[in-house]
């Protein structure tokens, strides 16, 4: 839903600053609607032991966001999705080292074909030759991105219970939202005058964000899969299903790579499962 929310941004004219920096609000917000974190007498300025961590990847969180939206203008939407999505070999990888996870072989036949399965899945055929000089944006948000995926697991493995899922959730995104008024101020975009679609797809895009974070550590800590599998499904299914909706809601065409990726996802599902 993400990717959907910022496809239908663009056809309203939203401005990215005003649109990112109004979804972390909602993030916050939800959050604290819907958990009230502290409901039970706990000290609000009473930080928790694991904030530095919730502070990086807050940041991680808006910096991603403005570099996946730049990339995608400078160095191409192609080499922009593929470098997020392969980034799963980051999460996948330091589940299998660090905490020692042990794969059956057909589950590692289905993370590898579920990587290739992300690259077929967003290849596109594009003809115009990419800058040299913007190599280094997609190669940032593919660290970046799997940097924030290992954090995930690492936090949600050592340094948080269940019971805290909701509050981390909530600083991180009270963090991003706090870097993005930064950022708006020194940038002075908030002189801009703010559209109707802006907000509304803010508000949304800030409620499915929030999701995104607090469901990925409830399936770590609930759905009894090795962290490495969960990663590796969640990337595929995203891309799948993206690639799908992409098709009925945009009329974006599939080719025969696109439709084979799609296809070796679900296959991929099958041996993981």
């Amino acid at each position: 839903m993400i990717y959907v929310i910022f496809r239908v941004a663009k056809n309203y004219n939203c401005k990215l600053q005003s649109l990112i920096t109004i979804n972390y609000l909602a993030a916050s917000l939800l959050g604290i609607l819907l958990f009230h974190p502290f409901a039970d007498g706990k000290n609000p300025l009473a930080l928790p032991h694991w904030m530095p961590f919730a502070v990086i990847l807050g940041i991680l969180f808006i910096a991603m966001f403005y570099l996946i939206g730049y990339s995608s203008q400078k160095a191409g939407i192609t080499v922009t999705t593929l470098a997020n999505k392969l980034s799963l070999v980051f999460p996948v990888t330091f589940s299998l080292i660090y905490f020692n996870e042990h794969l059956s072989t057909i589950k590692e036949i289905g993370i590898v074909t579920a990587v290739i399965a992300v690259g077929l899945t967003v290849y596109k055929k594009d003809k115009a030759k990419v800058n040299l000089i913007y190599i280094g944006l997609p190669l940032a948000i593919f660290f970046g991105s799997g940097l924030i995926d290992s954090i995930v697991k690492y936090v949600q493995a050592v340094k948080i219970s269940d019971n805290e899922t909701s509050l981390y959730t909530i600083l991180v995104f009270a963090v991003a939202f706090i870097c993005g008024i930064v950022v708006s101020v020194i940038t002075k975009t908030y002189r801009q005058r703010l559209n109707p679609a802006t907000l509304i797809l803010g508000i949304l895009l800030g409620v499915v964000n929030f999701g995104s974070l607090y469901f990925i550590i409830k399936a770590l800590n609930k759905s009894g899969l090795e962290s490495s599998l969960v990663f590796a499904l969640n990337h595929m299914a995203i891309v799948a299903l993206t690639t799908i909706l992409g098709t009925l809601l945009f009329k974006e065409r599939l080719n025969k790579i696109n439709f084979a990726g799609v296809v070796l996802a679900l296959i991929s599902l099958y041996f993981m499962l």
